[in-house]
């Protein structure tokens, strides 16, 4: 049984750019908390890790990570399981638990930025599918490290006026006077 996911992060990025931007040090997915259950299961060469976060996001890893057994449900703070290959001490890829409520996706640090489950992911050319750009830098924008720069500056020009406009709006909502909003108003100008 698959659990459905998506690319996540700066190769979400790239997958909807059809190139590679920039040097990338981990893969990122993301499955809905709906079905991350299913992941045991979907991901059997793998032994899973939760990782609950420090109340302050301590670097470098932001949390505890702890072996999550199968059937154990994780619930909020927990949002993050990384999958390891045998005998590996650093994850093969992360995947970030998403919430979602009545057929829509709800942004974990600000629940009142949502959009529906059907639009927020896309199939790139290649059938991988991928987390839709500005949900990414969404998520990019809380840290703001020189790659989420760069994956800022590559995708604006790609994204179309309705992906800016929500980008513009989740932002103002989520992280007021942000950086990006300056440079996503004045493209709709």
């Amino acid at each position: 049984m698959r659990a459905p996911f998506y690319f996540a992060g700066g190769w979400a990025i790239d997958l909807h750019l059809g190139r590679v931007t920039r040097e990338h040090h981990d893969i990122d997915t993301l499955v809905m908390r709906r079905d991350h259950l299913r992941l045991h299961e979907a991901l059997r060469g793998f032994t899973l890790k939760k990782i609950i976060p420090h109340p302050n996001g301590m670097p470098p890893n932001r949390g505890t990570i702890i072996e999550w057994r199968e059937g154990a449900r994780l619930a909020l703070p927990v949002h993050q399981v990384n999958a390891y290959r045998a005998g590996e001490s650093e994850p093969a890829f992360e995947v970030m638990l998403a919430e979602s409520s009545d057929g829509e996706w709800i942004f974990r640090r600000n629940p009142e930025v949502r959009m529906p489950i059907s639009a927020m992911g896309f199939h790139s050319l290649w059938g991988l599918p991928y987390l839709a750009p500005e949900i990414v830098l969404l998520f990019k924008a809380k840290h703001l490290e020189a790659r989420d720069q760069i994956d800022f500056d590559n995708a604006l020009p790609a994204l179309s006026a309705d992906a800016r406009r929500w980008l513009r709006d989740a932002l103002a909502t989520s992280h007021p006077g942000h950086q990006w909003l300056k440079a996503l108003t004045k493209m709709e100008i």
